[in-house]
């Protein structure tokens, strides 16, 4: 409970949930939108933003976020990855299961929110493991993690699920518990290792990382005919997204997707500064991938934008370690390089970045309507920066973006009514 009433005062709102584009303010009370109109006179008791020359959004929502915690604390912490994500806009997270031990039981669960309630700075929900230890040998007990409304999806994080048949009967058993299947389509080395001499499969062997669209093809399959919902991450190739746009189409199965910021932003050519292309997976792809990303990003084959927020140290990345961190800077990096140019309005970027996830996941956010949680990002389009891995909340220094000048930057965020940052720095 907020002490006092807060009053976002003169900001431009932009709310694709309530098809707010405009100039208004907005009333918080006891952590809850009070009111939103044109003109509300504070009272004494009232927290006054000046959000003028500002654009006031809903929350940002990241549903694929690797923690870290619990097993890898030195990478990433709950508290510092909160941090971070407060830092940029986000107010809500589901994790990744993809913990020491994995999150693929309500133990698991149970414990993992007991570290949330105690340190984060935001709303965490979390996805729980499909198979048991993240092995791909045997289903977890689908129909009890559902009865936990912190798990909000199913996944095997970067590995995917070999045998068909056990995905299919994972599909079934998610479609049956209300629960979204959201697979990373990539090849990993527990599945490398269970295709070699199995002459069975079709798409194997080959290079690796690439058989995206092989994978996703088999999950829409199993997904249409349990007639669940399919959430793909990380899509990062052209292919995926025409097998994707195909399936939504024949309506079989609730199928949605994400790209991420750095999928949407680099190709293959890119270099970082000692030279080398940076390690993530899926890898950088071609120029042609990384346009197409972007030319569907408004036609309503990509559904959300999501970070893939990945945390190594330096050493791990020495040893091989991929991917990237991305909470503090995706927002910055995306309204400088696709909003500004008018790739992309900023309407549609909050709808892939806070109403979408809110809506798939279904995550009370997403919306600046009256009696929503005032959960609520304030940012200015106007203001220059640049990316510095050195002053980041998060534990780890990976962002490909480091030394990025960057124009659009979030100045303010509020949890629940409560101010974590202000002028760009942590609060709370």
């Amino acid at each position: 409970m907020t002490s006092k009433d807060v009053l976002i005062k003169g900001g431009h709102v932009v709310d694709p949930a309530t098809g707010i584009d405009g100039r208004a303010d907005i009333l918080i009370r006891d952590g809850k939108i009070k009111a939103v109109s044109n003109d509300i006179k504070a009272s004494n008791n009232t927290q006054v933003i000046d959000a003028t020359n500002k654009h006031v959004i809903p929350g940002l929502i990241d549903c694929h976020v690797h923690l870290r915690e619990p097993g890898l604390e030195y990478k990433e912490t709950i508290e510092t990855g909160s941090r971070a994500a407060a830092m940029g806009g986000y107010t809500t997270l589901i994790c990744e299961p993809n913990t020491i031990p994995p999150i693929d039981s309500l133990e698991m669960v149970a414990s993992l929110m007991e570290k949330v309630c105690q340190k984060s700075k935001v709303n965490i929900y979390t996805k729980a493991c499909i198979t048991k230890g993240l092995l791909g040998e045997e289903l977890t007990d689908i129909e009890k993690l559902a009865t936990d409304k912190r798990v909000r999806a199913l996944s095997d994080d970067g590995n995917p699920v070999f045998y068909e048949t056990l995905m299919k009967k994972a599909c079934e058993l998610a479609a049956r518990n209300n629960l979204v299947i959201s697979p990373h389509c990539e090849d990993s080395q527990i599945s490398l290792d269970k295709a070699k001499g199995n002459s069975n499969v079709a798409h194997f062997p080959g290079k690796p990382f690439c058989h995206e669209t092989d994978f996703i093809n088999r999950e829409i399959k199993c997904a249409e005919q349990a007639k669940g919902w399919l959430h793909v991450s990380h899509v990062s190739m052209k292919s995926s997204l025409d097998v994707i746009q195909q399936a939504k189409e024949r309506r079989l199965a609730r199928i949605t997707c994400e790209v991420t910021p750095h999928h949407l932003l680099l190709d293959d050519t890119f270099r970082n500064s000692s030279g080398t292309l940076p390690k993530t997976n899926p890898p950088l792809r071609s120029r042609e991938d990384m346009e197409t990303l972007q030319k569907n990003l408004s036609n309503g084959v990509i559904d959300v934008i999501a970070t893939d927020h990945a945390p190594h140290t330096h050493d791990d990345l020495k040893k091989g370690a991929s991917g990237f961190v991305g909470l503090e800077n995706a927002l910055g990096a995306l309204i400088t390089k696709l909003v500004h140019p008018g790739i992309i309005s900023l309407k549609e970027l909050v709808r892939k970045m806070s109403t979408n996830p809110a809506r798939i996941f279904k995550i009370n956010g997403g919306s600046l309507a009256v009696g929503m949680p005032a959960d609520i990002a304030i940012i200015d389009l106007n203001k220059e920066w640049t990316v510095d891995v050195e002053k980041f909340e998060s534990k780890a220094r990976n962002c490909p973006f480091n030394g990025w000048k960057l124009t659009g930057q979030v100045v303010t965020t509020l949890v629940g009514g409560k101010v974590i940052v202000d002028n760009s720095q942590i609060v709370c």
